[in-house]
């Protein structure tokens, strides 16, 4: 529970200060909360270069309390600047920098606390802090600047505090690695993401936008996730998850049209919500390829969060447009149009492209495997994907069989998956028929045994 409420107390951290610097008048619409965007993305940029000297971050003492530092800092300065007279702007952009830096290194930290979770225990986790973490905000965020102020120097020191009392309780093995072989990026998947990022970055910048859609539509789409998770594991086919933001944004660009008979908070709460869940998707696939293959979430999640570029580049969108900068036929049709054309286009690559089956995707939602050469983590889960396939195992199977070639107790894998003794049973049984063997000793020689398809080639 502690490493649930922890990341929630991060998430609520950051949404009350975008919130805040969203509303900065001196800054004009957007430009406060897109500044502390910036500043977070060059935060990841450096993290996700430095990865191979920095990582993992949990380690560093100082960079765990600079995170709650420059958080608090980030809180304390906000308050001051409409104060300070001629210090104000001064104040305002040390407070934007270091609210967004801090809250960087935050995402990171609980990412990387995320890499050691198999994958239920992630979706959990992750779905239950944007969910209670995205509601937090929202109820907290119309709080006097005082008040506010003291809600934003608590949390980042109970996530900090969360945090420790998570990473104690990691087995040894599970922990974030300090050292990876090569790996092959997913650009296909962050590809994809840039384009939500683009096309809600239109939508967001639009000055019909509700704002209410964006906090309702992470919401509901956290919950559904979660509840998923917590009750329909066993028998909801996440794929289904994998695949949805693609419908939910198509729906909510292509009502734009229709908004004089549907109203404007559908097609906002549409685009939103698919935004946020294709967000959400990608945030569990990436903790997921850092488990499974030891590579840094530093690099994957950092690279992923730097998609938010493309969020700020639609930002401009609108303003364009006002302003004439664009060819006349460029309207708020067009835009949507050209926007749903884009969004379709590219989940179509995503989702039924030729290479997705092996190597985009997570084996949780069952899309395949991501490449790792020159690592004995990385060649083992190669090995596994390997046999996993040969031998027609469910994904489910698959997870098992990957546990117990890391050698991993029966009593372990139990927690890591969230099963009884007896499905662990059944599972296991299972997997020894299909490979025709009838032993841990035998799994663990077959898997020493098999070779990588391209080695083999």
């Amino acid at each position: 529970m502690l490493c649930f409420f922890g990341f929630s107390f991060s998430r609520a951290a950051n949404d009350l200060l975008a919130h805040r610097f969203a509303l900065t008048g001196a800054l004009g619409p957007l430009w406060g909360e897109d500044l502390y965007s910036l500043a977070m993305l060059a935060a990841f940029l450096v993290c996700a270069v430095l990865a191979r000297k920095i990582a993992p971050l949990y380690r560093r003492a100082s960079i765990v309390r600079g995170a709650a530092g420059l958080a608090i800092a980030a809180a304390v300065l906000a308050l001051a600047s409409p104060i300070a007279g001629a210090a104000s702007s001064a104040l305002l952009m040390l407070s934007i920098a270091a609210g967004g830096v801090g809250g960087a290194l935050f995402i990171l930290l609980w990412a990387e606390f995320h890499s050691t979770l198999g994958p239920l225990r992630i979706v959990l986790y992750v779905s239950g802090a944007f969910l209670f973490g995205s509601t937090g905000a929202w109820l907290l965020q119309d709080l006097d600047p005082v008040r506010s102020t003291l809600v934003l120097v608590i949390l980042p020191l109970a996530s900090v505090w969360c945090l420790r009392q998570s990473f104690a309780r990691v087995a040894p093995m599970d922990l974030p690695r300090s050292v990876w072989g090569r790996y092959e990026f997913p650009w296909k998947l962050i590809a994809v993401l840039g384009v939500y990022e683009l096309a809600y970055g239109v939508w967001e910048a639009s000055p019909s936008f509700a704002w209410e859609a964006y906090a309702i539509g992470g919401i509901g789409v956290a919950l559904a996730v979660f509840a998923l998770a917590c009750f329909c594991s066993k028998r909801f086919d996440f794929a289904y998850v994998y695949r949805t933001p693609f419908a939910l944004m198509v729906c909510g660009l292509a009502m734009a049209p229709l908004t004089a008979t549907l109203g404007e908070f559908a097609s906002d709460l549409g685009v939103s919500a698919g935004y946020a869940l294709m967000f959400l998707v990608l945030t569990f696939l990436m903790c997921d390829l850092s488990h499974r293959y030891g590579v840094s979430v530093l690099v994957l999640c950092g690279m992923q969060e730097l998609t938010a570029a493309f969020r700020l580049l639609g930002h401009q969108v609108p303003t364009a447009m006002s302003h004439g900068a664009l060819p006349a036929f460029v309207d708020d049709s067009f835009v949507s149009m050209a926007l749903t054309i884009a969004v379709a286009v590219a989940s179509i690559a995503l989702l039924f492209g030729k290479e997705l089956p092996g190597k985009w995707g997570a084996s949780f939602f069952g899309v395949g495997t991501m490449a790792a050469e020159s690592e004995e983590h990385g060649l083992l889960a190669q090995r596994c994907a390997a046999l996993c396939e040969a031998h027609n195992l469910s994904p489910r199977e698959r997870e098992v069989f990957e546990l117990l070639a890391q050698g991993k107790r029966p009593s372990a894998i139990e927690r890591e998956l969230v099963i009884a003794n007896g499905t662990l049973k059944s599972h296991t049984r299972r997997i020894y028929q299909k490979l025709g063997i009838h032993s841990k000793k035998e799994l663990l020689a077959m898997v020493a045994a098999d070779e990588p398809a391209d080695a083999q080639a």
